[in-house]
């Protein structure tokens, strides 16, 4: 191979590597059923507010009173940051109610939609 075509190659394999990384730096959202809003009350346990995505871990009761673990996961603070949300809008402790998309697999983890602050702010994520 001569050290031209060597070039070549090398040139096209890096403009492709660099093409390709955008593509798996995010995710789609495909795993959640966007069709379906499931409304939980809970206590937060933590409230992460940091790129990629906001999140908020919470305990909920389900019906026969067994206690559960969700974990919901939110735009990006820069996103949210422009519907009203801040840092301070959610504490560890609040008592809330999260709407989400919940997963397909009935896994305990949701896409935020809206969340009902104790102070009765409400705060939307997806319209």
């Amino acid at each position: 191979m001569t050290r031209t075509a060597i070039l070549a190659l090398s040139a096209v394999a890096a403009a492709s590597a660099l093409a390709a990384a955008p593509a798996f730096a995010h995710h789609a959202f495909n795993m959640y059923d966007n069709a379906k809003y499931t409304t939980i009350n809970g206590t937060v346990k933590t409230w992460t507010w940091k790129n990629p995505h906001a999140m908020i871990d919470f305990v909920s009761a389900n019906p026969d009173g067994t206690m559960v673990n969700w974990s919901v996961e939110c735009s990006s603070p820069n996103i949210i940051g422009r519907k009203g949300w801040s840092e301070e809008s959610i504490k560890v402790g609040d008592k809330m109610a999260i709407t989400l998309h919940p997963m397909k697999d009935g896994s305990l983890y949701g896409l935020m939609v809206k969340v009902t602050t104790p102070r009765g702010e409400t705060l939307k994520d997806k319209d």
